[in-house]
């Protein structure tokens, strides 16, 4: 039965759980921020799993005491926990306490104010910094998901941001669990030539996959030191995830919640697109979009273009050290790899680098290499032309 009952609504703020005591820690200080902001509640903590109290023992003590309890999954997108743990837990604990009201909330998920803290943490990581935005690519790294439809409004978060600045590109990776994996990401983010890469962690709080994604960083930054790269701050007890658990517990009380399009463009005053579209400029969006759609035509002779071209030096002096063979060696593995439509191999005469060679410049990605062998072909094919790796030692330039 039930105890005597809190006139106060109760907020249970519920955690992942974590190995590393400064993660929980965190999350701790999240809860104590949270309560000291919103006297009116009784806020109150727990965790899914590696931590204790847990969400089970935690949810029944506080039905004890009080009447009604809006559960808080803190978790940036809806996956296991919140899809199929917590509803498992609230339906049980529920029929233990039948004079109780519990209202559960729903993630973070894909909300306006998570651009606003993306884009605070990004100024924050660039303004001691002399990059140029246009030459700044941001890889956004999160956790990684089993549940693709978690996984994919990460992508419509990370797309939204991209979409509202300026900078050279901003990619979506992982850290985990699904692809594509940082390491990869940072290999392909080379090959565009950046000035700097700042990897941006889609994390409430640190702790061991933060850590992972440095050392990442930093073994990339060995092997492409002409890239300057840095790592910005996570989330941690921001003011902005605070509003949003303002939102998650007013829909729970109400019964509403964030229809799908609340991230339209059309219908939100999105932080960088504001702009670019909305209202009156919507619908003139729209008139321009459907004319420039009736000029267009197909092009009249179609034809697939080369994903890479290949140029190699065959001048005398590079012909003099092996260049000829070289290029053998080349068009032999792009045949055996059956990719013979999709890469193409020159030869060209001097490309200014005598002395240097053999000398092979890759288009349209402009790296060139110089002292390159015919035992290099291989890792030349398999790395670079099939899975967009750049052979670093053999690097002379990168054309930015």
């Amino acid at each position: 039965m039930n105890g005597s009952s809190s006139s106060r609504t109760g907020v249970l703020i519920v955690g992942h759980g974590s190995r590393e005591p400064g993660s929980n820690e965190e999350f701790e200080r999240f809860v104590s921020d949270y309560s000291s902001r919103r006297p009116d509640l009784e806020v109150r903590g727990a965790y899914i799993e590696l931590a204790a109290p847990d969400f089970k023992s935690a949810l029944n003590e506080f039905a004890k005491s009080c009447s009604r309890i809006v559960v808080v999954p803190l978790f940036l997108f809806s996956a296991g926990h919140t899809k199929n743990d917590i509803p498992l837990v609230l339906d049980e604990v529920s029929r233990q306490f039948p004079n109780t009201e519990f209202l559960p909330s729903s993630a973070i998920g894909v909300h306006p104010k998570m651009l606003e803290l993306l884009h605070l943490r990004t100024r924050e990581a660039l303004k001691r910094t002399e990059s140029r935005p246009e030459k700044t690519a941001v890889l956004v790294v999160g956790r990684g998901s089993s549940d693709a439809d978690a996984n994919s409004d990460f992508y419509k978060v990370v797309r939204l941001f991209e979409e509202s600045n300026y900078y050279h590109f901003v990619m979506p990776t992982f850290i985990g669990i699904t692809k594509p994996q940082l390491q990869d990401s940072l290999e392909i983010a080379a090959k565009l030539r950046p000035e700097r890469i700042l990897v941006l962690p889609y994390f409430l709080f640190g702790g061991k996959l933060i850590t992972v994604a440095s050392e990442r960083l930093s073994s990339f930054s060995t092997n492409y030191p002409w890239i300057r790269t840095m790592i910005a701050g996570h989330f941690g007890s921001d003011r902005i995830v605070h509003e949003i658990l303002d939102e998650r517990i007013r829909e729970a009380i109400l019964g509403t919640g964030r229809l799908p399009c609340a991230t339209c463009e059309y219908r939100e005053k999105l932080p960088g697109l504001t702009d670019k579209v909305g209202g009156l400029k919507a619908l003139l969006w729209s008139v321009r979009h459907m004319e420039t759609h009736s000029q267009a035509a197909p092009h009249a002779y179609p034809h697939p273009n080369l994903k890479k071209h290949v140029l190699v030096c065959d001048n005398i002096d590079c012909a003099h050290k092996g260049s000829g063979s070289l290029i053998a060696r080349l068009r032999s593995e792009i045949k055996n790899s059956g990719k013979q439509k999709d890469f193409r191999v020159t030869r060209v005469s001097c490309l200014g680098r005598c002395g240097e060679g053999p000398s092979l410049v890759i288009y349209p990605d402009g790296i060139w290499y110089q002292g390159v062998q015919e035992p290099d072909a291989p890792e030349i094919v398999q790395d670079h032309l099939l899975n967009d790796k750049i052979v670093s030692r053999l690097v002379d330039s990168i054309m930015q």
